[in-house]
């Protein structure tokens, strides 16, 4: 999942050399369990090995939550805590939460650099108003 090596179509090239099934509807990545280290059928093997993605059978209220099992994951809905959704719409507010957050920090750091002009250009003209002033004294 991690690498970003995934199984776009049963059998292609990707499915050969056993890529991540996410893309075809494994649930591995939004499930806790460790079918991974127990192994089933005295240690050997476990459904992502026999080149079947993860359908969260483990977790609570899996039929609700997990199903359709085999559809991809871009249509099908995942339920994380507080949010039912699928995962383009998922995506799509994480998206727009982190570019509100670019833009609150592009704003902020405007203001400030604004500020701080501000406050230099007004340092140099009290400087200069007090070489003025000293010249005029001599």
């Amino acid at each position: 999942f991690e690498a970003g090596e995934y199984v776009k179509n049963w059998g292609d090239d990707g499915a050969k050399k056993q890529y991540c099934l996410y893309m075809m509807g494994c649930k591995g990545p939004f499930t806790w369990n460790n079918c991974t280290v127990v192994e089933y059928n005295q240690d050997l093997s476990f459904p992502m090995r026999a080149g079947h993605g993860c359908i969260g059978c483990s977790q609570p209220k899996f039929w609700d939550r997990m199903t359709p099992f085999e559809e991809p994951n871009e249509s099908a809905k995942i339920t994380l805590p507080m949010v039912e959704a699928t995962a383009d719409e998922f995506g799509a507010a994480l998206f727009g939460a982190a570019g509100a957050g670019i833009a609150a920090h592009a704003i902020y750091t405007g203001v400030k650099k604004k500020r701080e002009k501000k406050k230099i250009s007004k340092n140099e003209k009290n400087n200069s108003e007090k070489d003025k002033s000293k010249d005029d004294k001599k």
